[in-house]
């Protein structure tokens, strides 16, 4: 997704606030090709691909006949194409991810998993578009991929949903689930484990420990 946007000259989207003459005085920069790529080049290119940092979202103006809806109508529509450079900017205007269509009865994700388009989903569940949103019938964008046959794009919504419990689950235990099979990692503890097995018992005692102590390490630092 990233490279499609930016083989369409993206950076001018992605990049909006730096071309700004009011940031050079704020002594925000892009980084020079001589600085370290950690932590200078590092911390600039997630800030700007994974925080959206520099997409500055431009106020809506009734007066100019331009509003959120009408943005989100447009992006609504827009979707449905490959078209990912002008969902970025309609995004970055102030179009809402999650907005929900009077008429049609159905989100900018619906269509986009309807339509197969995997790069727009993706774009969409970054600006906070929700994967379980249901539509007018109740079918969320996961239903809508599978009844058009887009299987790929129905698991990659399904690990979008879960992505902040897969990432704790990670953290804990070092294992990913495999949601395909309805598989969720939960860290168990040795009383549950099979009697017949002691040595399991030892090792699930440990995991529990170990992910109990990283429990704990975040709340201390928080």
């Amino acid at each position: 997704m990233v490279q499609t946007l930016a083989s369409n000259g993206a950076n001018s989207i992605w990049e909006h606030s730096l071309l700004d003459p009011a940031q050079v005085q704020s002594g925000r920069r892009k980084p020079n090709p001589q600085d370290k790529v950690h932590p200078t080049k590092s911390e600039f290119i997630r800030a700007k691909y994974q925080m959206l940092a520099f997409v500055h979202k431009l106020p809506c103006c009734d007066d100019d006949g331009v509003t959120t809806k009408d943005l989100s109508k447009q992006l609504h529509s827009s979707v449905r194409t490959g078209s990912l450079e002008t969902c970025l900017r309609l995004l970055s205007l102030g179009a809402q991810a999650n907005f929900f269509h009077p008429e049609k009865g159905t989100t900018p994700l619906h269509v986009a998993a309807k339509a197969g388009q995997i790069l727009q989903a993706e774009l969409l569940v970054i600006y906070g578009a929700d994967p379980g949103a249901p539509d007018i019938n109740g079918h969320t964008p996961m239903d809508s991929a599978r009844q058009a046959g887009h299987v790929e794009l129905a698991e990659r919504l399904v690990e979008c949903q879960y992505e902040l419990t897969d990432r704790l689950a990670f953290y804990l235990c070092g294992r990913r689930p495999d949601h395909k099979n309805g598989h969720y990692i939960i860290p168990q503890m040795a009383d549950r484990a099979r009697p017949k097995c002691p040595t399991q018992s030892l090792d699930l005692s440990e995991l529990a420990k170990a992910a109990k102590k990283k429990l704990q390490a975040v709340s201390l630092c928080s």
